[in-house]
């Protein structure tokens, strides 16, 4: 082991994951200054030679102890602070495999392809792996089913559209050359149809031992990497259903880092309930129907019929703003659904099959059939402490059930088995107890960023309140000075997708700079296109609130059309209202100041940027509640003065 001296300019330092760490049967203690020379071997090695950076260096004091002490810490870094390093160094040295959850795919990318091999480029012995949801890898199974037919088709047995089609080809020559299956590597955007006919989901797999292709199973052979790791990264969504399925989709841990941890408390309400929908009715029809024998097959047929029927009166129930709770027509049809599909899993139990297509075919069929009665039973018997009620998903309205409450579940189930760090650049003050932590470590380190002197934050004197019939007229117009002001290089956020299309078409014209709109290409391009270009602007909505970085000259602006509460009428924070004493205090408040605060982030991503928020909400003003509001946001210098705001950007455009 070469010694490290921290007064030497060329820091060269060979850890080995396990030095540092002191194990015995019950204790991990986790060296904290072995800790930080492993982290400044690392920073050392950046391009430009890095930089020490006091807030991350702290991190790496409290994600040791945590692991050491086996407590629960939830930790808000501020943009700039480098958490992930702060907390992937401890980790590395645990001695034990540690998962990282992650809420965007973006930052799972970048966790997976830069910052973990840094820092197991200088520790011996961790080994990194990425597991995703089987249906995000290719199934060679049905890859081989593809490319041995004549004529292509979807699960429906409707014929494929030809720019389908073709990508569904240009997929499967991929497949002769990828080495991880991962879909989501793939070269182009994939159409949901042809990503939906080269995978399967859980429920449909053969399994590794009865599928012919099991031992070169792209998603078995992630697994096999998974139960080898150190380091584990997954997306919390998958990590939800790990839990739901009774902790049996990862391998066994005792420690979880959850980053971007704001979003969790939704990703478990979410997926430790269910939905369901009139398509799933359609298709397992369509599947069974292909497979059956006349009795069933007309059963197939009547539950086609009585999906229309159901999507019928989900739609009319929903279009009367009746989203908690059925109705009686919904409930009947619903019952009678299950009663068909009952019928069907019990055609397809004892359907007999004479080849291993035809047996893959019935599992394909039988797995989400079986999967789907249970969803009914589940849909027709609900729990205490959850919420059934509607949303609109594109054409489809779907029946949710969502945990009004996750806490107790999760201090039933996870936080018992695991010792966690919770960490983002915005933690809602009330999210440890949302969660059920009744016994954690808070800790609050400041980004290192020169907010007071580099950014400006602005709402607008003699504006419009955002409800006034002449708001929209308002925005408008100062929006188009904002923007020109600004020469482009403005991400414009919206709470209403309705609204950004009306705005945006307004103002392109009034521009001599390009506008882009979220909905014209995919997100990936979009934020591709906007972080290359020297003058554009973003015209987007709630996913670019958070998990985008476009730092540097391409973004100077960025303004936001209201503060993001919830609609009134959003079923799953009524319910968290009626439970609460405080509702506007501990429901509405919280999350809307987390949005605000991580759509204010997208501004300044490194210590050289510059630029202006503009709130084009008179709340944030004037509204007693928005010191709680300034607490989370950016110490960014405040002006309700156009003329110093346009200033300041004429300055840096010069």
């Amino acid at each position: 082991m070469k010694s490290f001296d921290p007064d030497d300019e060329t820091v060269d330092i060979d850890v080995d994951a396990r030095d540092g760490v002191q194990l015995d049967d019950d204790v991990i203690e986790v060296d904290a200054e072995r800790a930080l020379a492993l982290l400044d071997a690392i920073t050392h090695d950046l391009p430009g030679g890095g930089e020490s950076r006091e807030g991350q260096r702290e991190m790496v004091r409290a994600v040791a102890s945590a692991i050491s002490r086996r407590r629960h810490h939830v930790i808000e870094a501020g943009t700039g602070v480098g958490k992930s390093l702060a907390y992937l160094v401890p980790a590395v040295m645990a001695g034990e495999r540690v998962v990282i959850a992650t809420a965007t795919k973006n930052l799972q990318d970048q966790l997976a392809k830069k910052d973990a091999p840094q820092v197991a480029a200088h520790a011996k012995g961790v080994r990194v792996a990425v597991l995703k949801g089987k249906q995000n890898y290719l199934c060679r199974n049905r890859a081989q089913s593809l490319g041995a037919g004549a004529q292509l088709s979807l699960d429906d047995g409707v014929d494929v559209p030809k720019g389908v089609a073709d990508q569904m080809r240009r997929i499967l020559r991929w497949s002769n050359d990828t080495e991880t299956g991962d879909l989501d590597e793939l070269p182009f955007e994939v159409d949901s149809r042809a990503r939906r006919s080269v995978s399967v989901t859980p429920q449909e797999c053969l399994g590794r031992a009865k599928c012919p292709q099991g031992a070169n199973c792209f998603a078995e052979l992630a697994k096999d990497r998974a139960n080898e790791s150190s380091i584990l990264i997954v997306n919390a969504h998958l990590y939800a259903s790990h839990l739901a399925s009774g902790s049996m989709l990862l391998p066994p841990h005792e420690f979880v880092v959850f980053d971007e941890a704001h979003e969790i408390l939704d990703i478990f309400a979410t997926l430790l309930g269910t939905s369901l929908n009139a398509a799933r009715l359609r298709a397992l029809a369509a599947g069974a129907r292909a497979l059956l024998e006349e009795e069933d097959r007309a059963r197939a047929d009547q539950l086609l019929s009585s999906a229309d029927r159901l999507a019928s009166a989900l739609l009319a129930q929903y279009e009367r703003n009746e989203l908690k709770g059925l109705d009686e027509t919904c409930v009947l049809e619903l019952a009678r659904a299950s009663e068909l599909v009952s019928a069907l899993v019990e055609g397809l139990r004892g359907h007999e099959t004479t080849s291993s297509d035809g047996e893959f075919r019935k599992v394909r069929a039988l797995g989400p059939a079986i999967h789907l009665a249970n969803d009914l039973e589940r849909v027709n018997k609900v729990k205490d402490g959850e919420l059934l009620f509607l949303s609109r998903r594109d054409r489809e309205i779907d029946v949710e059930i969502s945990l009004v409450d996750v806490g107790p579940r999760l201090r039933d189930d996870l936080w018992g088995n695991v010792t966690a760090v919770l960490t983002s650049a915005t933690i809602p003050d009330t999210l440890p107890k949302n969660l059920g932590l009744d016994d954690c470590v808070v800790d609050h380190f400041l980004s290192p960023f020169d907010y007071p002197n580099h950014g400006l934050l602005y709402v607008p004197e003699n504006f419009p309140e955002r409800n006034a019939p002449g708001a929209e007229a308002a925005i408008i117009e100062e929006l188009v000075e904002l923007i020109t002001a600004a020469n482009g290089r403005t991400l414009a956020l919206f709470t209403n997708r309705a609204v950004m299309q009306r705005v945006a078409e307004a103002v392109e014209p009034r521009l001599d700079t390009e506008v882009l709109v979220q909905g014209t290409l995919s997100r990936a391009r979009l934020i591709e296109q906007f972080r290359h270009s020297a003058e554009a602007s973003l015209f987007a909505v709630t996913s670019f609130w958070q998990g985008i970085d476009v730092p540097g000259h391409s973004l100077s602006l960025v303004t936001i059309d209201r503060l993001p509460f919830s609609v009134p009428n959003d079923p799953l924070a009524e319910a968290r209202r009626e439970k609460s004493d405080h509702p506007f205090f501990e429901v509405d408040l919280p999350r809307a100041t987390m949005l605000l605060a991580q759509g204010v982030g997208r501004l300044i991503r490194t210590k050289d940027d510059r630029g202006v928020v503009a709130v084009l909400d008179t709340r944030l003003a004037t509204a007693r509640y928005r010191s709680a509001m300034f607490k989370k946001l950016p110490p960014m210098r405040r002006t309700r003065d156009k003329a110093e705001v346009h200033a300041f950007l004429e300055e840096l455009r010069q």
